[in-house]
């Protein structure tokens, strides 16, 4: 009778599905892919205006001087869009304003491109880096917590050279599409690209999955605490000029027309991509050093670069190699301060990053001013302007590293 009504009782209850566990976290190959491509054209949109100044001068019907604006707006834009998104990641999931910040640079980009005068322009060139701003972080965050543990230190390595790379990339890019259509196709054509890249982004990323009492207003309390930190704050005034010089030479090579032939021009942009491509191989022997030296290290080496520049007399070959060094150098400074201003911020590592990432694009907002200014005394004034601007990074490096020395 027990067995029996056992039986019974057993066969009235509903057989339980099992739970579906999803994926703990994204594969590289796919991620990795996609990020890059979003990687090169969130920084690239800096960067693609600078081949088209003629072309953009004639529509616009304004001089090639005020045409700088046009970079130094996006990078404010940029530089502000770190320090208000990057916590907003934190608090609302990255997938979130990630796919967000994707479909909004999507836009502002049309209407960029879209635009009839250069007074239109310019704020929508703070609004478009403004939403592009948004994506770094968010991808960023996303890479070193849900890639899986083995391939996440190839996959970041991979988004930050996809970063570095949009320097010349953009520039590439832009230049080869205006020898076939309008300047306006270039912005088209990018808003297009984000919005296939926000569909194959939510695509491949996991559901959000935020902490448990995320706030905010803590998250954005912590962004003027990482200003207090003493040591850290000559380290993030090189890495701005630093950055600043790198967009300085690149908008004067424009400006001073001291190479006039497009495929000169398209040769002197592709030179340093090789030593874009290899700086993460370089991030093994470079690990011996601490940071601090490193800064110090790569500020000086895109000094010399500079001074070469300036006594290179216009040679093609010259100014290629040069070129090369410079970047290589900063290459060097921009993840030496980032993982610096990381390990400065204690638990509040996000907001010590973004920190650092807006003072990047502040200096980026300085580097087309400076270019303009100088560009009109030739190119040699441009270099040596630019060199020692360099000059007084390696100092405040050197600066900084004494502090950490003192202070350890």
């Amino acid at each position: 009778m027990t067995a029996t009504t056992t039986a019974s009782s057993s066969n009235c209850v509903p057989a339980q599905t099992p739970t579906r566990i999803g994926p703990a976290h994204t594969p590289a190959r796919r991620a990795v892919p996609v990020f890059a491509l979003a990687a090169l054209l969130a920084t690239g949109q800096m960067y693609t205006p600078i081949p088209m100044f003629s072309a953009m001068e004639a529509s616009w019907n304004i001089g090639l001087g005020p045409m700088t604006w046009i970079i130094s707006a996006f990078a404010f834009g940029y530089a502000g869009g770190f320090v208000l998104f990057g916590p907003m990641a934190d608090r609302f999931g990255q997938r979130r304003v990630l796919v967000t910040g994707l479909i909004a640079a999507g836009v502002v980009t049309l209407l960029t491109g879209l635009a009839p005068t250069f007074e239109i322009a310019i704020p929508l060139r703070i609004l478009q880096g403004l939403s592009v701003g948004a994506i770094p972080p968010a991808m960023t965050a996303y890479a070193t917590t849900r890639i899986a543990p083995a391939r996440r230190g190839f996959a970041v390595t991979a988004i930050v050279t996809a970063f570095l790379s949009a320097t010349v990339i953009g520039q590439l890019a832009s230049q080869t599409v205006i020898r076939f259509a309008d300047w306006r196709t270039v912005f088209i054509g990018s808003a297009v690209l984000f919005g296939l890249t926000a569909l194959a982004t939510h695509r491949i990323m996991l559901p959000d999955r935020i902490a448990a009492g995320a706030s905010l207003a803590r998250s954005y309390a912590a962004i003027p605490g990482v200003l207090r930190i003493r040591r850290l704050l000559p380290m993030l005034a090189a890495a701005a000029l630093a950055m600043g010089a790198m967009v300085g030479i690149y908008t004067g090579l424009e400006l001073t027309g001291i190479v006039s032939g497009s495929g000169e021009l398209l040769a002197l942009r592709a030179s340093a991509l090789p030593v874009m491509i290899a700086m993460p191989l370089l991030a093994i022997p470079l690990a011996r050093l601490a940071r601090p030296t490193q800064i110090v290290l790569g500020t000086a080496v895109a000094a010399l670069g500079m001074v070469g520049a300036a006594f290179s007399g216009g040679s093609i070959v010259a100014l290629a190699i040069l070129l090369a060094v410079l970047i290589g150098g900063i290459g060097i400074v921009g993840p030496a301060t980032n993982q610096t201003a990381a390990e400065a911020g204690g638990e509040h590592r996000a907001a010590a990053t973004s920190v650092a990432m807006f003072c990047f694009y502040v200096g980026a907002t300085i580097g087309p001013l400076v270019a303009q200014a100088a560009a009109a005394h030739g190119f040699a004034a441009l270099a040596w302007t630019l060199a020692g601007m360099l000059v007084l990074a390696a100092g405040l490096a050197l600066w900084g590293r004494r502090i950490q020395a003192s202070r350890d």
